[in-house]
């Protein structure tokens, strides 16, 4: 067009090029005016059409990554949860949390996104750089040296910067996201401890890093597009010289329009190629954690997880335990587990004591599954841990030493893992009277609807484990497991739990690990672990004839 215009305007002859495109759309016959205007509509139609198609594609890449950033991330999860609890303890909860969401979410946007675009863009520079060919060889050729040359070499030398800033500030981030809930959760201890200036300090240190770490990132990203704008009027300079010096005037000037003009979709475009490609190095180093932890899970294979209703029938079930010859031991290969064996027929009340570093919560994390043995087998019901949950879920419950309160209502913590339908009213007062929690429950503003708070911070001690402990007893369990879920219960408290805890003696089996001995003096069972050996079996009487060092531990509680 700009040709055409020229050349029109000057009454001059047009160039075999456009005679060719003239003849080619069927216009070498109109006037010059018609033969304008038509080619601008032609371009106008053009233009809107690649713009209402850019908008589909984007639409649809846009979604089809979100799908797949949330299909990995479920694939991920599915994979986590199937992996013995001693791997994920491996890792931090804020570097897991950063794993399996804002990783996964890089890779997705910050990689594959970053090159579904430049693909769009190399597109874009193939066609202005023929249309630029097309009007002038030289120029077209001239320009792809210069500004290919130019961006190479920005890209070559801001890598390895912009791939260490990427880490630097994955780890930062991470880091910062730690301290923030280290202090949180260690507020009181921070406070007595006159330490709350020195977390301040450390966090405000890290906040700054990471936020000169961002500044470089992004004055790095627009260094290039000012050094590109230099050359792009240096070359401009060069070119004009060129074609005034090698050509005639009309054609010199169609020449730089079409340059000026392709020049000012060109550019942006390397500069979107170059800086996509350090974005992707960037996100590359960024997702670092994800894509290690995805090399880590090949080979894992994820369980069925399958969403089950709420159960409280619980038929065919038997709440039996049989631990055969089980030996286990961490990374570190010192064996914390060796040869146990154990066994609970149905509505036993058996104990598991011994001092700490016993390892009394090791065996029963084998029991539940979340450890694998090393030798030895492990059956509830006749079954695997696991197959015995998947078929008869809720039959089992299990209660630990401190148990996890969500930011939500006391239905909702008591229905962890339960949509709130679920979660009736008769079996939540049923459960909560049990643990001895009703009556604070019935003072509540909004009974079982009443918020509890971050981590249950609107309640006491005592009140989060009484109701881990309703928790466990919702879904009319076969099998109660309580890992020390007494201990932050008062004398009293403890002693009323218990007292309806014995009542079940019969109905359901009972597997205790304690510290207070006044707890188990009534189990029917006691195993006495010393350094991952069971040391001795019986009731409490026999016990305390057979090992001096239970009945040691029996005189000074006064039993």
């Amino acid at each position: 067009m700009s040709s055409l215009s020229i050349t029109g305007l000057g009454s001059a002859q047009t160039g075999n090029r456009v005679d060719s495109v003239l003849t080619f759309l069927g216009l070498d016959g109109f006037s010059l005016e018609r033969q304008v205007v038509s080619l601008g509509l032609l371009s106008a139609v053009a233009l809107i059409g690649k713009t209402l198609l850019s908008l589909v594609i984007i639409r649809r890449t846009l979604f089809f990554l979100a799908k797949r950033s949330a299909s990995m991330s479920r694939l991920l999860i599915s994979k986590y949860f199937t992996i013995p609890v001693s791997r994920i303890n491996q890792r931090s909860a804020q570097h897991s949390i950063y794993t399996l969401t804002d990783g996964v979410t890089t890779i997705m946007v910050g990689v594959i996104g970053a090159l579904v675009t430049l693909i769009a863009d190399v597109t874009l520079l193939l066609v202005m750089g023929a249309g630029l060919f097309f009007v002038d060889p030289v120029t077209a050729t001239s320009t792809a040296v210069i500004f290919g040359s130019l961006a190479y070499i920005l890209y070559r030398n801001m890598n390895n910067d912009m791939k260490k800033l990427g880490e630097r500030q994955t780890t930062l981030g991470i880091e910062s996201s730690q301290r923030i809930y280290e202090a949180v959760t260690s507020y009181r201890e921070l406070l007595v401890r006159d330490r709350r200036g020195y977390y301040a300090s450390k966090i405000g240190g890290i906040r700054l890093d990471l936020a000169n770490g961002q500044a470089k990132m992004s004055f790095l990203s627009g260094l290039s597009k000012y050094i590109l704008e230099i050359a792009l009027v240096i070359t401009a300079l060069l070119l004009a010289s060129y074609q005034f010096s090698s050509t005639t005037a009309f054609r010199a000037i169609a020449t730089l329009t079409v340059f000026v003009a392709a020049s000012t979709r060109i550019l942006p475009a390397i500069l979107r190629l170059q800086q996509g490609f350090l974005g992707i190095k960037v996100s590359l180093a960024q997702a670092k954690p994800t894509l290690d932890l995805i090399e880590e899970f090949a080979s894992v294979i994820p369980e069925n997880l399958e969403i089950k209703p709420i159960s409280r029938d619980h038929k065919d079930f038997k709440g039996s335990v049989k631990v055969s010859e089980v030996c286990f031991e961490y990374e570190t290969k010192i064996e914390v587990l060796n040869n146990i064996s154990l066994s609970a027929d149905p509505g036993d009340f058996i104990a598991i004591v011994g001092g700490s570093g016993a390892g009394k919560t090791t065996l029963v994390d084998v029991i539940l599954g979340a450890l694998e043995q090393k030798s030895g087998t492990v059956e509830i019901s006749g079954k695997s841990p696991k197959l015995a949950f998947s078929n008869w879920p809720g039959a089992v419950a299990y209660v630990p030493q401190d148990s996890p309160v969500i930011n939500g209502t006391i239905r909702e913590n008591l229905g962890l893992g339960y949509p709130l339908s679920d979660v009736e009213d008769l079996h939540c007062w049923k459960s909560l009277k049990i643990a001895r929690l009703d009556e604070f429950v019935a003072t509540l503003p909004n009974k079982l609807d009443t918020y509890v708070g971050d981590r249950g911070t609107r309640l006491s001690g005592g009140q989060r484990q009484r109701l881990g402990i309703a928790r466990a007893l919702l879904t009319n369990p076969k099998l109660l497991i309580l890992d020390e879920a007494t201990s932050s219960l008062d004398a009293l408290t403890e002693s009323e739990i218990s007292q309806s805890l014995r009542s079940f003696k019969g109905k359901i089996t009972l597997l205790v690990i304690a510290h207070r001995l006044s707890t188990v003096v009534e189990a029917d069972k006691i195993y006495f672990l010393e350094k991952g050996v069971v040391r001795g079996v019986g009731n409490f009487s026999e016990l305390k004839q057979k090992l001096p060092e239970f009945l040691a531990q029996a005189e000074l509680m006064g039993l």
